[in-house]
C-alpha cells in the first residue's frame, strides 16, 4: 500500500487545490479529505496543473482590471467618490484597501467566467466582431422624404444600367432590378447611383453628396462596417466623383483608399469562389486605385497578380452572366496594368542615363504598347460605341505618356536640342491634341458619363501641350540666338535682326500652328460645359442653372475655368519666348513678364523703355493665335513666370 501512496505525495488533487486545503493521500487515486467528503478525487499531470494555474492567474488579472475600470468610472462621475465608505480606496502605496463592498470572490471563479475565458482562448482577437447591419438601417430615403420623385429615381437607375456601366463595367445592376427595391435592400449603392446620374446642375447635388459622406463616416469609419454593398457603392461614387472639387483631391483619394481597405477586410484578394459581383468589385478597385493614384503620383497598393488575370478571363468567358459588358473588362485592366508598368519604369530612370537611356526605355515600352494595342483593337469594333470611345481614350493616353521623358530637363543636359528630343516633343503635342479632339467630338449624351479617370487624362493633355510648345520654342530661340551671334561677329552685314527674325518665324510657325492651343482648349471647355446644362425644361430648367461659384465646386467645372485661363495666358507666354526685350536677352535674371511690348510704331519701346525693332514686333504679332475667339490680343491675360508655372503644374503633375 505504501508504494502507490508515495507516488502521489508530490502534488494535491484538484478539489483540495481549489479549496486551498491540505491534501493527504489515502490511496493511489484518493485523498483523505475527498474520501471523508465523498468528492471525486482527481489528480492532474504536471502540464495540466500548469494550465490550471495559468487560467487562475488570467482570471485574477481579468477581475482586477474590471475592478480598476469600475473605480475609474466612479472617479469620473464623482470626484469625491474615492472618499466614501462604499468605494474601494487606495493607501499611499497604491494598494487597494478593503471596503464595505467586497469585490467578487477571486478564489472561486464561476462557470460563466471559465466559459468566457475558454471562448477568448478560441478567438484571441481583440474586441467583438464589427457589426454586420447598418446603423442607418430604416432611415427614410430621398424618395421617402419627398426630395426625389419615384419616377425620377427610376429614370436615374435606368440610365445607369443602360449607359453608365459601359464606361465603368465593374458595378452592374440586374436588368429586372427597380429603384424601389434597390433603395430598400442596398440604400448606399442606390444613393451613389443617384449621385452619378443626377447631373451637375441638379439642385439636390449637395444634399446627396452630404448624405453619402454621412454613410461613409457613420458606417465605414465610426462603426467599421464592411460589406459588398458599401464597396460597390464607393466604387460608383469614386468612378463618377465630381463634387466637391478640392485641390489635390484629398477626399477622393481617401474614398479610393477606403475601397482598397474594404476589399482587403472582406478577403476578396485571397478568398476562393468569389461570385461575379465580387470579382467585378475586385477588378474595379484595382483599375480605379492604380489609375488614379498613378495620376497623382501616389504609390499604388494593389498589384496585378494571377487572381486578377483569372477573374478577367472568367468574366469574359462566362456563359451564366447576363451582362455583355463583362467582355470589355479585359481591355481596361490590361491598359491600366501597362500604364502602371510605364509609371514604375519612368520613375526609376536616372538622369545619368541621358538620352541613350531614354531611347532604350521608350523603345521597350513602345513594343509592349504595340502588342497590347494589337490585342485590344481586334475586338474594339464590336464594342458598344461608348465603351469603344473610353478604351480609345485610354489607348491615346498611353501613346501620349510614352513621350513624357522629353519634358524632363535632367535627361537632356548633354544635348538639350537633340533631334530625338524635338521629335518626342512634337509627337507629344500631336498625341495630346488628338486626345483632346476625341473628347471634344464625343456625342453630347456621353459627356456626363465620363469617369473621373477620363477627366484626369484630359487634364494631362491640356497641360502637356503648352509645356511641350514652350520647351520647343525656348530650344529654338536659344539655338537661333547663339548661331546669329556667331554669324554677326564674323559677317559684315549691318543688320542681321530681320533675317534672324524671319528664320525664327519659319522654325516656330509650324509648331504654333500645329498646337492651335487657345482654339483647341476653348472648344474642349465648351464641349465639357454641356454637362452643366439643366436636363429639365421650363421653370425647372431656370431653377437648375448653375452659378460660377457652383461650377468651381465641380471637378470638371473647375477644370474648364482653368483651361479658359490657360488659353488667355498662353499667347503672352509664346510672345515672351519669341520677342523678349533686349534687357531680358542680356540679363538672364530679368523677369520675362517685363518683356511684353507695346506695338505702336516701326521702332517702339518695350515696357522697360528700350527701343525694339518694329518689323520684328509686328511679325511676332502675326505668329500669335488669331483674336477670333477672344477679340483683340490686348484683352488676354498677362501673368508672370511663377504664376504661369504654378497654373501649368496643376495640370501636368497633379490633376488640377
Amino acid at each position: 500500500m505504501s508504494s502507490p501512496i508515495s507516488a502521489v505525495k508530490r502534488r494535491a488533487c484538484v478539489a483540495c487545490t481549489n479549496a486551498k486545503a491540505k491534501c493527504t493521500p489515502q490511496a493511489a487515486n484518493l485523498c483523505q479529505r475527498c474520501a471523508r467528503l465523498g468528492k471525486l478525487c482527481t489528480y492532474l499531470d504536471l502540464p495540466q496543473t500548469k494550465q490550471l494555474l495559468e487560467k487562475k492567474v488570467d482570471q485574477l488579472m481579468l477581475q482586477l482590471a474590471t475592478l480598476t475600470q469600475q473605480q475609474n468610472r466612479q472617479a469620473l462621475v464623482s470626484p469625491d467618490a474615492s472618499t466614501t465608505h462604499d468605494s474601494p480606496v487606495t493607501n499611499t502605496s497604491g494598494v487597494l484597501n478593503s471596503s464595505s463592498r467586497d469585490p467578487p470572490s477571486l478564489e472561486h471563479p464561476t462557470d460563466t467566467d471559465i466559459a468566457a475565458l475558454l471562448d477568448a482562448a478560441n478567438d484571441p482577437s481583440h474586441g467583438p466582431d464589427p457589426p454586420t447591419g447598418s446603423v442607418l438601417e430604416g432611415q427614410p430615403s430621398l424618395v421617402d422624404r419627398g426630395l426625389l420623385s419615384a419616377a425620377e429615381a427610376e429614370r436615374m437607375l435606368t440610365a445607369f444600367k443602360a449607359d453608365f456601366v459601359y464606361k465603368f463595367p465593374f458595378v452592374l445592376i440586374p436588368h429586372g432590378e427597380t429603384a424601389a427595391r434597390l433603395r430598400t435592400r442596398e440604400p448606399f449603392l442606390f444613393l451613389c447611383i443617384v449621385a452619378a446620374t443626377m447631373g451637375s446642375a441638379h439642385p439636390l447635388r449637395a444634399t446627396v453628396a452630404e448624405e453619402i459622406m454621412n454613410h461613409v463616416t457613420s458606417r465605414i469609419v465610426a462603426r467599421s462596417e464592411r460589406n459588398l454593398e458599401l464597396l460597390r457603392g464607393l466604387l460608383v461614387h469614386c468612378a463618377w466623383y465630381s463634387y466637391p472639387a478640392e485641390k489635390y483631391h484629398p477626399r477622393l483619394l481617401l474614398l479610393i483608399q477606403l475601397c482598397v481597405s474594404i476589399l482587403l477586410d472582406l478577403g476578396l484578394h485571397w478568398r476562393k469562389g468569389l461570385n461575379e459581383d465580387e470579382q467585378r468589385a475586385l477588378l474595379g478597385t484595382y483599375w480605379l486605385s492604380v489609375g488614379f493614384c498613378g495620376t497623382l503620383g501616389r504609390p499604388t497598393i494593389m498589384k496585378r497578380d494571377g487572381r486578377i488575370d483569372e477573374y478577367v478571363k472568367s468574366l469574359a468567358s462566362s456563359t451564366t452572366t447576363e451582362f455583355t459588358s463583362d467582355r470589355w473588362i479585359a481591355p481596361f485592366i490590361h491598359l491600366q496594368s501597362y500604364m502602371a508598368t510605364m509609371d514604375e519604369v519612368y520613375a526609376s530612370m536616372q538622369a545619368t542615363g541621358g538620352s541613350a537611356l531614354v531611347q532604350v526605355t521608350r523603345g521597350s515600352l513602345q513594343r509592349q504598347y504595340d502588342s497590347t494595342r494589337t490585342w485590344i483593337e481586334k475586338d474594339l469594333s464590336s464594342c458598344p460605341p461608348s465603351t469603344a470611345n473610353a478604351i480609345s481614350t485610354e489607348l491615346k493616353y498611353a501613346e501620349m505618356r510614352l513621350e513624357e521623358p522629353c519634358l524632363r530637363e535632367d535627361l537632356w543636359t548633354a544635348d538639350p536640342a537633340t533631334a530625338i528630343r524635338t521629335t518626342m516633343l512634337m509627337t507629344l503635342i500631336q498625341r495630346s491634341k488628338e486626345l483632346i479632339q476625341m473628347i471634344t467630338d464625343l456625342p453630347v449624351s456621353e459627356i456626363p458619363q465620363l469617369t473621373i479617370t477620363t477627366s484626369a487624362r484630359i487634364c494631362a493633355a491640356v497641360g502637356y501641350i503648352p509645356t511641350a510648345v514652350l520647351t520647343l520654342l525656348n530650344l529654338i530661340a536659344s539655338t537661333d540666338g547663339s548661331s546669329s551671334s556667331s554669324s554677326s561677329s564674323s559677317s559684315s552685314s549691318p543688320s542681321p535682326t530681320t533675317n534672324q527674325n524671319h528664320h525664327l518665324q519659319a522654325q516656330t510657325q509650324p509648331i504654333i500652328d500645329t498646337a492651335d492651343y487657345p482654339n483647341l482648349v476653348t472648344q474642349l471647355a465648351t464641349a465639357l460645359e454641356t454637362r452643366f446644362q439643366p436636363q429639365e425644361s421650363g421653370s425647372a430648367r431656370r431653377n437648375m442653372r448653375m452659378s460660377t461659384a457652383d461650377k468651381e465646386l465641380d471637378v470638371v467645372g473647375s477644370l474648364c475655368s482653368k483651361m479658359r485661363l490657360l488659353a488667355r495666358c498662353y499667347p503672352y507666354q509664346v510672345r515672351n519666348v519669341l520677342v523678349p526685350c533686349p534687357t531680358t536677352r542680356q540679363d538672364s535674371t530679368s523677369n520675362k513678364s517685363t518683356g511684353l511690348s507695346v506695338m505702336t510704331a516701326d521702332h517702339q519701346q518695350d515696357d522697360t523703355g528700350n527701343e525694339v525693332d518694329g518689323e520684328m514686333m509686328s511679325s511676332s504679332q502675326d505668329w500669335l493665335p488669331s483674336g477670333t475667339i477672344y477679340g483683340d490680343i490686348d484683352g488676354m491675360f498677362s501673368v508672370d513666370d511663377i504664376q504661369w508655372e504654378s497654373l501649368l503644374r496643376d495640370f501636368t503633375t497633379g490633376f488640377g
